[in-house]
């Protein structure tokens, strides 16, 4: 596992702030006009991308540009990668290289969200889930395998538009690295049991996580019974303003899980607008994420009924991955 200072093209994860992720962007057209200090809500993978091209920018000319969403081939080859890990059973080629103590244990993370949520068991009102920052779609499916109905949204056009293929079954390769310049292209497949009636069950469609309580007033969305939001909170730029979103779409005794690695970069977030990672400017001490969210949750009307560590493999080639931990959390609307 590396976490050394190298440019990574697959590290999703900041370990140090000056990490630079997906070199190379393409645009993606939007019909927002999103300000420039709006970094791309609803997406990690966006902001990342956009991070990334107004780093190349500023290095090439001496000045930023954060004008619209970016994004790359090789960031869409990661997701498709983390979204359906048994492509390339058919190529032979495997998610992560075989030897002693594989961390086999990191595959199948959006899939494994899905599972957590369905786990906690929440009240069935309407049996309908939504998924946050669904990129790819792959938490998208497995969500349905239980719910009778499930939106899932995403910030990207181009992630959208591939969960679209992935349901219609159209056929999509994708490139996974080996060593350097040479990859494998494979083919994107579906887990096991995301049948045809399964795929019918999902609805993808571009939005903002930080417009949920919005979508919610003017209809967009209605209510649900689950909730998925993975490693999406501090990727926002007001985290808050979408967790004032979330009593509005969810349903009395529905459950949300949230997934995240609490890592802030004022890139994406203003500093005042972390939820923690900070020291208090008068006492010193030490502010965490995780005791802030939970505040904010309770003062909006859940309880937390679960926590636990979720790992999360990313492979930059065939010897190298990028090893996160998430923190994930269930909350129940009370």
């Amino acid at each position: 596992m590396s976490t050394g200072d190298e440019a990574s093209v697959f590290a999703r994860f900041h370990f140090r702030s000056h990490f630079l992720q997906h070199s190379g962007f393409r645009l993606v057209a939007s019909d927002d006009e999103t300000p420039s200090t709006n970094l791309y809500p609803g997406s990690f993978s966006g902001q990342v991308a956009a991070r990334d091209a107004m780093v190349a920018e500023s290095e090439g000319s001496g000045t930023g540009s954060q004008d619209n969403v970016y994004e790359t081939d090789e960031l869409l080859n990661m997701y498709l990668g983390l979204h359906y890990p048994t492509s390339g059973t058919d190529e032979r080629v495997s998610p992560i290289l075989e030897h002693d103590n594989a961390p086999t244990h990191g595959l199948r993370f959006p899939q494994r969200v899905a599972q957590l949520l369905i786990s906690l068991n929440p009240t069935r009102t309407n049996n309908r889930a939504l998924d946050v920052g669904c990129a790819v779609g792959g938490s998208s499916f497995e969500l349905a395998k239980s719910f009778d109905h499930v939106d899932a949204f995403d910030f990207s056009e181009s992630f959208i538009a591939n969960a679209k293929k992935m349901q219609d079954q159209e056929s999509i390769t994708f490139s996974i690295p080996v060593e350097a310049d040479i990859c494998e292209e494979v083919k994107a497949i579906h887990e096991q049991g995301v049948t045809k009636d399964i795929l019918k069950k999902v609805k993808f469609f571009t939005g903002d996580a930080c417009k949920l309580k919005e979508y919610a007033e003017n209809g967009k969305v209605g209510k649900f019974d689950g909730i998925v939001m993975s490693n999406l909170l501090c990727r926002l730029p007001d985290p808050v303003a979408c967790l004032d979103g979330m009593p509005h779409v969810l349903n009395k005794g529905g459950v949300l899980v949230m997934v995240t690695p609490f890592s802030w970069l004022e890139e994406y977030t203003s500093r005042n607008n972390w939820l923690g990672g900070i020291y208090d400017p008068v006492t010193g001490e030490a502010l965490r994420s995780q005791d802030r969210l939970q505040a904010l949750m309770e003062e909006r009307g859940f309880e937390m009924i679960h926590e636990e560590e979720m790992p999360l493999v990313i492979r930059e080639h065939q010897r190298k991955y990028q090893y996160i931990i998430s923190k994930a959390t269930g909350w129940r609307k009370v």
